[in-house]
């Protein structure tokens, strides 16, 4: 069942609505109400469109969110090696606090070293 499509299980609704309609007076005679048994399910429906619709601008979002963080996060680079720049020539870059400043930004370019991980041996 979760591997149907969202245009799958609307498809289905509507023909299983449409045979209720079509088969109203047998269900009738069956004892059971067209309306009353199709409830819940068009309820469902409107319940997983409108959570679908939901879900897509929450994408939407999350995108747009995803574009300004990324943004953000390179011109925050930039000023900040800016500002390293300056503090660099004031104290000048071949004294051992101008080395010291440029390592800064040495760090931050360089990989981090990633922890030894042990994996245990399949047994």
């Amino acid at each position: 069942m979760v591997g149907f499509g969202h245009a799958q299980i609307l498809g289905m609704v509507e023909d299983v609505g449409k045979a209720a309609e079509k088969e109203a007076e047998a269900i009738r005679k069956a004892g059971t109400d067209p309306e009353k048994l199709t409830a819940p399910m068009l309820a469902l429906r409107d319940q997983m469109v409108a959570l679908n619709a939901q879900q897509e601008d929450l994408k939407r979002q999350l995108k747009r969110t995803t574009d300004l963080y990324v943004a953000t996060k390179r011109r925050l680079y930039n000023v900040t090696s800016g500002v390293l720049d300056v503090e660099v020539a004031a104290v000048g870059k071949n004294g051992p606090s101008g080395r010291n400043l440029q390592r800064l930004r040495s760090r931050v370019r360089r990989p981090m070293k990633r922890a030894a991980v042990e994996v245990p041996a399949v047994r």
